[in-house]
Formats: structure tokens, C-alpha cells, sequence
């Protein structure tokens, strides 16, 4: 009775055994099945080219929208007043001294 165990056991096992070599070969054979041909030179970037003479031929731009007067006048003065700073030298890092500001750039000046 052992020993027909121990042969069911050994049966078993080689079973398993080439069902995992068959496994590994079919999956090899796939594998090596799915390789693509090279895609054709032309159609490299061509969509990306066909955007950018999108852009630059102007055929998918939306028409100018105006601009309020009030909105106009408030941009203007915010223009004006930038030339009422002196741009530093240099912008240097405000980080950990005591007298810093969270404002974007308000400090350098």
C-alpha cells in the first residue's frame, strides 16, 4: 500500500514537472510571436506634426475675446507700478532667518 502511494506521488510530480516545462515552452514560443514590425518612418511624430502646423497655421484658435475696460485699467496700473522697484542683484534664499515672508518674492525687495 506504501509503495503505491510513493508511485501515485512520483506520478504526480512528473506530471507537474512537464506541465511546467510545457508552460515555459509555449510561453517562450509566445513571447517571441508578438514581436511588431518596425513602424513605418512616416508615421513617426506625425500627429505631433500635424498639432504643431495646427498652431502655427492659426486653424483651431478660438477668436479673441476683449478685454473690459476695468480689467484693462487695473492691468495696466499693476504694469506701471512694477517699474516702481528696483530688481535686486540677486534673489537669495530667505529661508529660516527671522524677519522672512510667505508672499511670493515680497521679501527681496
Amino acid at each position: 500500500m506504501n509503495n503505491n502511494k510513493h508511485h501515485r506521488n512520483m506520478r504526480a510530480g512528473r506530471i507537474v514537472v512537464l506541465g511546467a516545462m510545457v508552460c515555459t515552452a509555449m510561453g517562450a514560443a509566445a513571447a517571441y510571436g508578438q514581436q511588431a514590425a518596425p513602424p513605418i518612418t512616416s508615421d513617426i511624430g506625425r500627429s505631433t506634426k500635424e498639432w504643431l502646423s495646427m498652431q502655427r497655421d492659426n486653424r483651431a484658435a478660438a477668436p479673441t475675446q476683449p478685454m473690459l475696460g476695468d480689467v484693462a485699467t487695473l492691468v495696466y496700473q499693476r504694469y506701471l507700478d512694477s517699474f516702481k522697484n528696483k530688481i535686486p542683484e540677486s534673489m537669495g534664499s530667505q529661508i529660516g532667518s527671522a524677519n522672512s515672508t510667505s508672499g511670493g518674492g515680497q521679501g527681496a525687495q
